[in-house]
């Protein structure tokens, strides 16, 4: 092997600690290297690569305040500062087994802890960088997104018989997943896996088996990466793949599953906090996506993921939580919301922020009965929403409104919002999600579509007696609509139904009681209290009677 000339690699050493800035670098000296520049914080390193290309970068994960050395990558890599030939190496004094793993993620070619020798260093660089140069081809055409060509020169040096016959392997499958020959990359990970089992040709198997529609099959290679003992890199991408395919298939649960075991093993990761809080929220799990929105809001503050909505989110996930939970406890769930809100209030100037915040805000307070400063900020936000340009009047202030216009009770004033927002090309089942959990009856239109179809096929379940499908559906239906009246209605009748078919059961008499507990607040005057009512005395009877079979027993 062709010994490294240091002295022609260009480098950039990023440590927050002046001591170690010095120690590296003059390493980094003795071993020939000449054009060494530093930086101090994330932020000068994100500055450094915009204005020049380096050969090896060395990088702390530990920067003092600000940017983590993971927050340098992943930005680097997003936004293409540095070429696929740059070596980049992430230097850390801890073992703490998350962070390692949420660096591994964004796929350091280093991974090396302090305190470490010059020989060692050495080794490791040198092995890298002579790969590097070898396979100087394939890297160029990458970094040129010419992934034919890379794909060419990848299939040159494997029928060469390359040393470096694993990375090209495992390069050439994912070119051939990035031009989508997913039908020549399924053939081509098959054949290696015949082999040898590499995690990496597993994971592209069923990436590519879920890109050509093979779901089974794709969540089967899934299952078997993140299943296997001592969970890899690639096992941990696996739960996100297979927690995408079940969310397709409308598996929502399973998925949040997925990536809850995900995040337990790695959870600095922005984005996938992110879908997973999206996804309890969508299984109307709020305290579940209230922790994993606190986290959002932790881990983006100083990622490329940093802005107001991770505290917007987070503070409409405490609101809705505390209008939950019992009074003690949703006070301190508002304080919380108020203090994230806060925090927008003093980071981000844009006036449509500033709206959203009020709305949330009064939103907030009327949560815990507050009434008269809910609505005073109602009306203050409604002076901010009205300065607003056109342009500026986008769906996401507009669905705050409507939320805060219901939770405030002026429903006139939110259905006529909501017939406007029906209009909107980009109003999203996500959004209208927003509006429909916190209403008794949907007011999208997507949201009132879905309820006909609901009730439509639950009923049908319930007229052919099949009474534990219904349940089972209505049951999955209130994750969509947990505040529906007629669903929460229906789910109690074929409950009923179910204990007049087989008799008193425990578990069914306290799911109907807690279902039925959610309408306590109907009065009199609502077109379904006599309905509500009857239930009630009936789940009453079957409770006594239940009661009363136990004691005599």
């Amino acid at each position: 092997m062709a010994a490294i000339n240091y002295n022609q690699s260009s480098i950039l050493v990023i440590e927050h600690t002046e001591i170690y800035r010095g120690i590296l670098k003059k390493i980094l000296m003795d071993m020939g290297a000449s054009d060494i520049r530093v930086a101090a914080t994330g932020k000068e390193a994100i500055v450094a690569c915009q204005e020049n290309q380096y050969e090896v970068v060395f990088c702390d994960f530990d920067l003092g305040r600000g940017k983590t050395g993971l927050h340098v990558l992943e930005e680097l890599r997003f936004r293409a500062l540095i070429k696929s030939s740059c070596v980049f190496v992430m230097v850390t004094a801890t073992v703490d087994k998350n962070i390692v793993l949420s660096c591994l993620e964004h796929k350091p070619h280093l991974f090396i802890t302090k305190p470490f020798t010059h020989q060692d260093l050495k080794v490791r660089l040198d092995k890298v960088l002579q790969q590097h140069q070898h396979l100087r081809k394939i890297l160029v055409a990458m970094d040129k997104q010419d992934f034919k060509a890379a794909l060419l020169h990848c299939q040159q040096e494997l029928k060469a018989g390359t040393r470096y016959q694993s990375w090209c392997s495992k390069t050439q499958c994912e070119l051939l997943f990035k031009l989508q020959a997913y039908e020549a990359c399924i053939a081509t990970c098959r054949e290696i896996l015949t082999a040898k089992t590499h995690s990496w040709a597993h994971l592209l198997l069923g990436k590519a088996l879920c890109a050509s529609q093979q779901h089974d099959l794709a969540l089967a290679v899934f299952e078997r990466l993140y299943s296997a003992t001592g969970v890899s890199i690639d096992g941990i991408e696996a739960f996100d793949e297979a927690a995408h395919i079940h969310l397709k298939q409308g598996e929502n649960d399973v998925a949040q599953q997925l990536l809850q075991q995900a995040t337990d093993i790695s959870d600095l990761s922005v984005p996938r906090l992110r879908k997973l809080a999206g996804v309890c929220e969508e299984n109307d799990d709020v305290n579940a996506a209230t922790k994993v929105y606190r986290k959002v809001a932790k881990h983006a503050e100083y990622s490329m993921h940093r802005g107001p909505d991770n505290h917007l989110d987070f503070a409409r996930s405490l609101t809705e939580a505390a209008a939950r939970a019992e009074h003690v406890e949703s006070k301190i769930l508002v304080a919380e919301a108020l203090g994230a809100l806060n925090k927008v209030n003093k980071s981000y100037q844009d006036s449509t922020t500033k709206v959203r915040a009020n709305l949330l805000a009064a939103q907030a307070f009327s949560s815990i009965d507050e009434d008269e400063k809910a609505n005073q900020l109602l009306t203050k936000a409604l002076d901010q929403y009205h300065q607003l340009a056109t342009e500026e009047k986008n769906l996401d202030v507009k669905v705050e409104l409507v939320r805060t216009y219901v939770v405030t009770g002026n429903q006139a004033e939110a259905n006529k919002l909501i017939d406007e927002i029906n209009a909107c090309d980009g109003f999203n089942a996500k959004l209208a999600a927003r509006i429909d959990r916190i209403s008794e009856e949907p007011v999208s239109q997507s949201g009132k579509s879905d309820v006909v179809k609901i009730n439509s096929k639950g009923i049908k379940f319930y007229n052919e007696k099949e009474f534990k499908k219904a349940i089972e559906y209505f049951s999955k239906a209130l994750k969509r609509f947990p505040k529906h009246t007629g669903i929460r209605l229906n789910l109690a009748q074929a409950i009923i139904a179910q204990l007049t078919l087989q008799g008193p059961d425990t578990k069914l008499i306290q799911q109907c009681l807690d279902d039925l507990a959610h309408l306590s607040h109907l009065t009199t005057g609502h077109g379904q209290y006599q309905r509500l009512t009857e239930l009630s005395e009936k789940i009453q009877g079957f409770k006594n009677t239940h009661a009363l079979s136990a004691h005599s027993s």
